[in-house]
């Protein structure tokens, strides 16, 4: 991927608004219109400046800053004026479903002492909400690693998919499927659309979105050509990388393994702002 910052919002609303199963998505949705419409004014913010944040649109301003520090001290994760590591961690086992639980609970301890760097809570919550193409490499990982003992396969088979290495053995088969359940687009055993446009539409980056939706467009029906849950996902991600190479990403992009090492993106700006 040819991405400098592909960028999520940690741990809560601006995404999880939208995928997060533990709460209803209707309840998700009303509780982020509420800490918007709170937080907006109170930072003078507009929706040019802050409704793209779920997209990975981070304006450096000040009041962009110090809204996203509203939007976390909302969601009861700032104790004392900082990001309390326990408090997201109290989150987590309320707002995620069981299987996600211990994962996002990894990737928060991973950066958990970022903010500390910052004195400032609006610094510290802007930068812990922001990382860079490194970070989502090593979130991707994270659903590699818990699939692959699972299914019984090894980096030999499944490591090159996403340069188009799609070994017909059922393992693999059922790997693939494990690896997007665990991305949280697939019910009842399929491949869901609708799941998957909106993931594209929130996670991917502006020039990849439209030859990933006419991928999916294209090659989602393929699925249905066989009985088996892991064949049907299997040979529609294989027509997917087939139809679209350059927009192929697997794993894919997932909102709910968030935060993880962003010591690199930190610093970097850190001292250029020294």
């Amino acid at each position: 991927m040819n991405v400098k910052e592909c960028l999520f919002v940690s741990l809560f609303f601006f995404h999880l608004i939208y995928f997060t199963k533990a709460m209803t998505r209707q309840q998700l949705k009303n509780s982020g219109k509420l800490m918007k419409k709170s937080c907006m004014p109170k930072n003078d913010v507009t929706e040019d400046q802050v409704g793209q944040i779920e997209q990975g649109k981070f304006i450096e301003e000040r009041n962009v800053m110090c809204y996203i520090a509203c939007v976390y001290t909302m969601t009861q994760v700032i104790k004392n004026n900082k990001i309390s590591y326990d408090a997201v961690i109290k989150q987590v086992d309320t707002m995620f479903p069981p299987e996600m639980r211990d994962a996002v609970k990894a990737a928060a301890a991973n950066c958990k002492d970022i903010s500390k760097k910052y004195k400032d809570i609006c610094e510290a919550s802007y930068w812990t909400a922001k990382y860079d193409e490194t970070a989502i490499k090593k979130t991707m990982t994270v659903m590699k690693n818990q699939c692959m003992p699972k299914n019984g396969v090894n980096n030999d088979k499944v490591g090159k998919i996403e340069q188009g290495v799609f070994l017909e053995d059922h393992n693999v088969m059922c790997y693939i499927a494990c690896v997007y359940k665990a991305a949280m687009v697939v019910k009842n055993n399929r491949l869901d659309k609708d799941l998957i446009i909106k993931q594209i539409d929130v996670l991917y980056p502006t020039d990849l979105r439209v030859p990933a939706k006419k991928g999916v467009e294209k090659c989602f029906d393929l699925q249905y050509k066989y009985d088996d849950g892991c064949e049907g996902i299997f040979y529609s991600t294989k027509c997917l990388y087939e139809s679209y190479p350059a927009s192929f990403v697997f794993p894919p992009l997932a909102a709910h393994e968030i935060l993880d090492a962003l010591e690199n993106v930190s610093d970097k700006r850190r001292l250029e702002n020294d």
